[in-house]
Formats: C-alpha cells, structure tokens, sequence
C-alpha cells in the first residue's frame, strides 16, 4: 500500500510539472518501443460471464479500430517515468527483464472501472495486456497490483518492436 501511495504521490508531483519539461524529458528517452497486439483471448465478459473467445490479427484490424494501431512507448533505462503516445505515466515496475504499467478505465456505469495491465519482456519483446472485469470504483482498487491482479475479462498478446535502443 506504501508502494502504492508513493506511486501516487510521484504521480501527481510529475503531473505538477510544465508540460514542457515533459516533452523535453520524453525526447530524451533511451527506450522506444512500438508495440502490438496480433492476438486477444476473451476469457470472460465484463460481468463475469463466461466467454472463450479467440480473435486474431485480422480480426482485429477489421472490426478492433484502436486495438489494432501500434502503441508507442518511450523510457530510459531503470527509469518509473514513462510516455505511452506521448502521455506520461508511471510504471509499476522496470529493470532489466522489462517494464509493466496499469492503466484504470472509466465503464459505462460511474460506479465501475475496468484495470488494465500491461507488461512488455526485454528479453523476446513479448507484449501482454491483460483488461479486468468491472470492479467498485472505491479506494480497494487501490490494491491490485501485477502481484494481486483482479479477475481477467481478457488478454491481449503482441510483439514490440525496438524504435530506439541506447
């Protein structure tokens, strides 16, 4: 929960911090990474019904329209700042095997939100986001993490290709 909290709290202590500043951190990235998803398992539905759904890359394409475009993601080495098309964020983790991020989604339903993790491997450059079913929007969803993670309603796999690599 400490982690957590520091997480936030650095969070909000770069968010204060001008754009600019940003912007020139962001271009001075070792890391760029170009990442996509060729494949999604639907395991569940966002309401906890069972689903075993595969779809492929062309699937994707054709019928995913956001899914399907590459995610860039900047960094530099061992650093928890991080640019995800061009937005900063903060990892969860980065060290010399890779880097995971989570993401919290707003649902149709104000009282719901919808976490996604995502880990991409340094050694095959394997890239894997994995979207949960709803869950309260309350101070407990302050507790998942890639070592506690909440029920997947799908995974997503793909491949990252090096940008830039210093």
């Amino acid at each position: 929960m400490k982690k957590l909290l520091g997480i936030l709290v650095l969070g909000l202590l770069l968010f204060a911090c001008s754009e600019d500043k940003s912007e020139t951190n962001r271009k001075k990235s070792t890391i760029k990474l170009s990442c996509k998803i060729n494949k999604v398992h639907v395991i569940k539905g966002y309401d906890g019904s069972n689903k075993d759904i595969w779809f492929d890359e062309k699937f994707i394409e054709e019928n995913l329209g956001e899914m399907a475009e590459p995610l860039i993601l900047e960094t530099n080495k061992n650093s928890y700042a991080m640019w995800i098309d061009g937005i900063g964020t903060i990892a969860m983790y980065h060290n010399e095997n890779g880097i995971g991020y989570l993401n919290e989604r707003d649902t149709n339903n104000e009282k719901f939100v919808t976490l996604h993790l995502t880990s991409i491997s340094y050694k095959n450059f394997e890239f894997i986001s994995e979207s949960s079913v709803y869950i309260n929007k309350d101070d407990d969803r302050y507790n998942y993490n890639f070592n506690n993670k909440p029920e997947p309603t799908s995974i997503g796999y793909g491949k990252c290709q090096k940008l830039k690599w210093d």
